[in-house]
């Protein structure tokens, strides 16, 4: 049999002024994704559960059957691992470098490639424990050299620890951003939280008009069974090529051509029972509060891709989103994700939409049972 996992990153919305009280999924132009919507089935899935806004690595390792509340250890240990760093003897944090303007931060995304490469190579002859190394966009990593423990919260305003290292989202729209200090968890934290403040600061003083942000600090990969059958991984990002290779996934490219793409996985077709596919795109204009250009990212993705894997014969097609990521918040939610299942029996729900997903016979249900449902 053969499965492909569609995961398209921040697709669901809440209804937009700029698109006359619409999501950018339901005004979009979607005749491929309508067509495995109206012979398949469909529900509204909470990625982690019922209230949890997630962030995209704890939602896929729930999303491959994983409880993330006894597994995960952490995001910066997952980036450092899909971009082979070797982590051992370090806490390590996914950092980036924000602008910043009178104390509070202006934009949260704020440096370029080139600048975090700067950056970095700036901060790195000033540190004697620790290490920045980037890795894709403005994204990099924390390594600091300790045998504490890495129980620490957050210097990242976005997102918040809240039980054992898992972490929810904060909404940002309209509201203040101060870089927070990082403070122990747990008593025999406190010394990589000191490092961790001595780092931000030490930014804040050589970088002009910038700081270091941390979140999902870890000191070790989270252990995670081996999935079942030969699966392939298409990805973006080091964490989703993380959890991938832990759960024995074969990497193949993935490029930002989606025709591009869809070609590996034709050409791959024979050799896995098994394709995870996740795609970026929406979940960059959600962030950026931007819904019509949220709507036509989601049309590119139905006329590019989804209608060239409509000529493969997958005997399961499932698409989804690993959370929502609404305009009006700039920040991912704890609304739940459309999930539509193709192969499964038929709703015959005829418009793709959050609101007729609801209505769709999977009702709603977390991350972790997407797999048996498939």
């Amino acid at each position: 049999m053969k499965r492909i996992i569609i995961v398209i990153d921040g697709m669901g919305d809440l209804p937009c002024p700029e698109l006359k009280g619409r999501t950018p999924l339901e005004a979009a132009y979607t005749p491929n994704l309508d067509f495995f919507l109206k012979n398949g089935k469909a529900g509204m899935m909470y990625p982690i559960k019922k209230g949890w806004a997630p962030e995209s690595d704890q939602a896929m390792i729930s999303m491959l059957g994983f409880d993330v509340f006894k597994t995960y250890t952490g995001r910066g240990v997952l980036e450092a691992y899909g971009f082979g760093i070797d982590i051992k003897g370090y806490a390590v944090s996914r950092c980036n470098f924000s602008k910043v303007e009178d104390g509070l931060i202006t934009h949260v995304q704020g440096a370029t490639e080139e600048e975090s490469k700067t950056f970095a190579d700036k901060l790195n002859k000033l540190m004697k424990h620790a290490k920045i190394i980037p890795t894709i966009g403005y994204r990099a990593v924390l390594l600091v050299k300790t045998h504490s423990s890495s129980r620490v919260t957050n210097t990242h305003p976005a997102y918040i620890v809240v039980k054992n290292y898992c972490s929810k989202a904060l909404p940002v729209a309209g509201k203040k951003l101060r870089v927070q200090r990082c403070k122990p968890l747990v008593p025999a934290a406190k010394k990589t939280a000191g490092m961790i403040n001595e780092i931000v600061e030490l930014s804040e003083k050589n970088l002009k008009g910038f700081t270091l942000i941390t979140r999902g600090t870890g000191s070790e990969l989270p252990k995670l069974g081996k999935l079942k059958g030969k699966w392939a991984l298409l990805a973006d990002m080091p964490v989703e090529k993380a959890i991938g290779k832990i759960v024995g996934m074969t990497v193949l490219p993935k490029y930002p051509d989606l025709e591009k793409t869809f070609e590996v996985i034709k050409w791959n077709f024979e050799e896995y029972d098994n394709f995870y596919l996740q795609i970026k795109g929406p979940d960059t204009f959600g962030h950026k509060g931007m819904p019509i250009e949220k709507m036509r990212s989601i049309e590119q993705i139905d006329r590019e891709f989804l209608s060239k894997i409509r000529t493969l014969p997958f005997d399961v097609v499932c698409i989804t989103a690993d959370h929502s990521t609404p305009c009006s918040r700039k920040a991912h939610s704890e609304h739940p994700a459309p999930v539509i299942i193709y192969g499964k029996g038929k709703d015959k729900i005829s418009y793709s939409s959050e609101n007729a997903c609801k209505k769709g016979s999977l009702g709603f249900f977390e991350g972790k049972r997407l797999l048996k449902l498939i």
